[in-house]
C-alpha cells in the first residue's frame, strides 16, 4: 500500500502534464483574429432630458419645490401615454451655496438640482408632435431646463444578435483564409471574445424652456426648428477568435 501512493502521484502529475501540454500546445498552434459587424438602424426611441433647479433658504425648501415642478413635468407627460417605466430620475443633488469674504466663507442658500429623462417609444414619434407639446406644456412651469434631446434604439438585441452573427461569419472566413495560405487545416474555437459600441444621434439643447418656446408665442407648426433628423445609427459589434489549427 504504502509503493501504491507514490506511484499513484507520479501516475497523476504525468497525467495532469498531458492535459496542459495538450492545452499549451493548442494555444501555440492557433491563428487569432478579429473582425467586426456593423448595423445600421432608423431609431425608434426619442429621449427628452429635463432638468429642475430651484434656490431656497434651507435644503427642505429646496428640494420641496424642485419636488414639486418635477411632479408638474410628470404629470404633463403622462398625459400623452408615456409609460412610467419611460420616465426615469437620472440625478438627485443638494448643494450649498457660499461666497468668500475677509471673514471666510459664508452660506448663502441651498440649491436642489433634479434630472428626468422620458423615452417616447415610436408609435408615438410617429405622431411628431408629442414630444412638441410636451415640450411646449412643460414650459408654461418656469424655470425648467431641457438639458438634451436625442434619439435611441428601444431594443438593441436583435440588432446586435445580427451584428455577432455577420462578424462570427466574417472572422471564420478570415481565419479560413490564412489557414489555406499557412497550408495548414482550420480547428475548433478556443477563445472568443466580444466587445460592443452603438453610436448616438444626440441634439444639446442646454437652454430654458421659456426660450425654446419663445415665450409662447410660437406657432404650433413651427415647433419643430429644433429637430434633428432620425438618419441612421451604427450599431457595432467586435469579436476576437483563436482558432485551433493543425
Amino acid at each position: 500500500m504504502k509503493n501504491l501512493i507514490p506511484t499513484l502521484i507520479i501516475c497523476l502529475t504525468i497525467l495532469g502534464c498531458f492535459f496542459v501540454g495538450k492545452n499549451l500546445d493548442k494555444t501555440e498552434h492557433s491563428v487569432s483574429v478579429q473582425w467586426n459587424g456593423e448595423v445600421y438602424v432608423t431609431p425608434d426611441t426619442l429621449i427628452l432630458s429635463f432638468r429642475v433647479e430651484e434656490t431656497a433658504p434651507t435644503t427642505a425648501e429646496a428640494q420641496r419645490n424642485a419636488n414639486e415642478k418635477i411632479d408638474k413635468v410628470k404629470e404633463i407627460i403622462k398625459k400623452y401615454d408615456v409609460d412610467s417605466s419611460d420616465i426615469k430620475t437620472t440625478n438627485v443633488n443638494v448643494y450649498e451655496q457660499y461666497d468668500w469674504r475677509d471673514s471666510g466663507r459664508v452660506s448663502l442658500w441651498y440649491t436642489a438640482s433634479h434630472s428626468l429623462e422620458v423615452k417616447i417609444k415610436k408609435a408615438n414619434i410617429e405622431n411628431e408632435w408629442i414630444a412638441s407639446k410636451i415640450i411646449s406644456e412643460v414650459s408654461e412651469i418656469g424655470g425648467v431646463l431641457l438639458n438634451n434631446i436625442s434619439y435611441d434604439i428601444y431594443d438593441k438585441a436583435p440588432f446586435y444578435k445580427e451584428a455577432r452573427k455577420l462578424a462570427m461569419e466574417k472572422a471564420y472566413q478570415k481565419a479560413s483564409d490564412l489557414a489555406e495560405y499557412g497550408d495548414v487545416k482550420l480547428g475548433d474555437p478556443i477563445s472568443i471574445v466580444e466587445t460592443r459600441s452603438y453610436d448616438y444621434a444626440v441634439s444639446y439643447a442646454n437652454t430654458s424652456m421659456a426660450k425654446m418656446a419663445y415665450n409662447d408665442v410660437i406657432e404650433e407648426d413651427e415647433m419643430w426648428w429644433w429637430a434633428i433628423e432620425l438618419g441612421e445609427m451604427k450599431l457595432t459589434l467586435d469579436v476576437s477568435v483563436v482558432y485551433e489549427i493543425k
